[in-house]
């Protein structure tokens, strides 16, 4: 730490210290309680024993390894190395701060008794701590918004899945039923789908599945919202729609849906697509009363195009 000076100061280190440098390290963690996160005991420590003249590659190159394995990076996925380089950023500039710190600190030996020093140390030292934590915990709620994105997106047409669709229904009957609003659930399914799988392949049944997706995502409006179901379903929200507005709507879709595809090459009839919708509240009130109407009618669209 160098040499020692007075000892007998009755004015306290933080009062003593004007430093701009730490004033900035204090505001940044103090000044906005948004920052003021909790994370695992695993990430507090992170280059808090690191002495000052002692290089931090090894600990740097050990905690990031820690935080990386706890969210499960692959070292070979491009993704992964974006956040690996986010991690590291952030204990670089921890490391950079407290080495910082360390350094004003042996400036003001001459002038700071024993007891004051080590203070002040523990004091910016429990800042660095806290500032840390809260970039951390900001990553942390970053990725798992991203998990949780993932984990509702449909890999093969890029639409939300049923789990999304579930989650959204319940936001928008309720948003519906508190604004005296109108809401329309709309089930669709591709006529023989599996006709497809069968004779051309499941990547061609892949290619038509994203070809519904991206017919129904065109055909509706902006505001409305497009799932894939499941197998060979889809799903749509459409907020502020009643059943009459909806019934057009299916209409102009159909008169406007190719009649003609590809598959393998060459040119095939596109599956049909039979559909059933539900309003709120004309047809039922409740999330599920509203699946159960939709679906109904879905199946009996179907019938009717077996039928011709």
């Amino acid at each position: 730490m160098g040499p020692i000076g007075r000892t007998d100061s009755p004015i306290s280190p933080i009062q003593e210290c004007h430093s701009p440098f730490f004033e900035t390290i204090i505001a940044a963690v103090s000044d906005d309680s948004s920052d003021d996160l909790t994370v695992d005991n695993q990430f507090l420590h992170i280059t808090k024993d690191v002495a000052m003249a002692e290089p931090i590659t090894n600990v740097l190159h050990q905690e990031i390894r820690r935080i990386l394995d706890a969210f499960a990076a692959a070292p070979d996925n491009e993704d992964s190395e974006r956040r690996d380089k986010e991690v590291e950023t952030i204990f670089r500039e921890a490391a950079a701060m407290r080495l910082a710190v360390n350094d004003a600190i042996r400036r003001q030996a001459e002038r700071m008794s024993k007891d004051e020093l080590i203070e002040l140390h523990a004091v910016l030292g429990a800042k660095l701590d806290e500032l840390l934590s809260a970039k951390i915990g900001h990553l942390i709620e970053q990725r798992s918004l991203a998990w949780v994105e993932q984990s509702e997106r449909d890999p093969v047409t890029a639409l939300p899945n049923r789990m999304a669709f579930n989650r959204r229904l319940r936001g928008e009957v309720e948003r519906a039923r508190r604004y005296r609003r109108e809401l329309s659930v709309v089930l669709f399914d591709i006529d023989r789908f599996k006709s497809v799988n069968d004779r051309f392949g499941h990547p061609e049944g892949d290619r038509v599945l994203a070809e519904v997706a991206s017919l129904l995502k065109s055909s509706l409006r902006q505001s409305d919202a497009v799932f894939r179901y499941g197998g060979d379903e889809f799903a749509a929200l459409c907020p502020e729609t009643s059943g009459d507005a909806m019934a057009r709507a299916l209409r102009r879709l159909e008169m406007n849906m190719p009649v003609e595809t590809r598959l393998q090459g060459q040119l095939a009839d596109r599956p049909g697509i039979s559909w059933g919708a539900a309003s709120f509240p004309a047809d039922a009130t409740e999330e599920d009363e509203l699946i159960r109407v939709a679906d109904d009618r879905l199946y009996a669209c179907k019938r009717s195009h077996r039928r011709e």
